[in-house]
């Protein structure tokens, strides 16, 4: 009896475990709008790669927590894009890249691997592999949305910080080497919806963090060898 008791106990506690998580529509309103001189940028080819995901949340025993875009207690919520139910955050920010980045009129694609500049080689393999001129990658440092319990109010924010490599293929030179965030924060009486919440994340934080790195990669874009010259038109939400 002792057996199937600890047994029964286990298998709550399992249970518990998995009830304990949540995945929420992304509804992410593409924004970007062609750049002044798109039919130049055409003949660019960027490869947009993963991510390496390095949020301190991230657990390496816990494959899981690479979806978590916040935490209430036991709770763990995660996002649901493109069918995918809790889909790990590098693959929801490469996915964004490379539909906002095509909206801007630079060819995109995106590439399997997770790079970043401590593999510059590997950048050119994945890059020359995809016949690009450039390659982006980086990292996830921010991805999340948080609640503070200030007792009389919730103080509710929003982060996002992606470190951005950016390879120019030919060269195998680091071209671009910059952190790129956004914050939104206020103060709620009666609290706030987590529908909400995710709302502003990507379509306010995200999506400005999007308008600062399309606008940078765009200005070395414009060193390109080939002379293709960039404007960046920005219109904010």
């Amino acid at each position: 009896m002792r057996w199937i008791g600890i047994s029964v106990s286990a298998l709550l506690m399992t249970l518990a475990s998995v009830a304990c998580t949540r995945s929420f529509d992304a509804k992410y309103v593409p924004s970007m709008t062609p750049l002044q001189q798109a039919d130049q940028l055409r003949a660019v080819r960027l490869g947009i790669g993963k991510f390496q995901d390095a949020r301190r949340s991230v657990k390496a025993d816990e494959p899981q927590s690479l979806s978590h875009v916040s935490r209430a207690g036991a709770w763990r919520f995660g996002l649901t894009y493109g069918g995918r139910e809790m889909i790990p955050v590098n693959d929801l920010v490469q996915a964004l890249f490379v539909e906002e980045f095509g909206r801007a009129g630079i060819r995109s694609s995106a590439l399997p691997e997770v790079l970043t500049k401590d593999g510059l080689p590997a950048m050119r393999a994945a890059g020359e592999k995809a016949s690009v001129d450039h390659v982006l990658g980086g990292r996830i440092v921010v991805f999340e949305w948080e609640n503070e319990d200030k007792f009389w109010y919730i103080h509710s924010r929003r982060s996002v910080a992606l470190e951005i490599h950016l390879l120019r293929v030919a060269e195998s030179s680091l071209l671009l080497d910059t952190v790129a965030t956004g914050t939104d924060e206020n103060d709620e009486g009666m609290g706030v919806l987590h529908t909400t919440n995710i709302d502003r994340l990507l379509n306010r934080v995200f999506r400005l963090v999007v308008f600062k790195v399309v606008e940078e990669v765009a200005q070395k874009l414009a060193m390109d060898p080939r002379d293709v010259h960039v404007r960046v038109s920005v219109s904010t939400p």
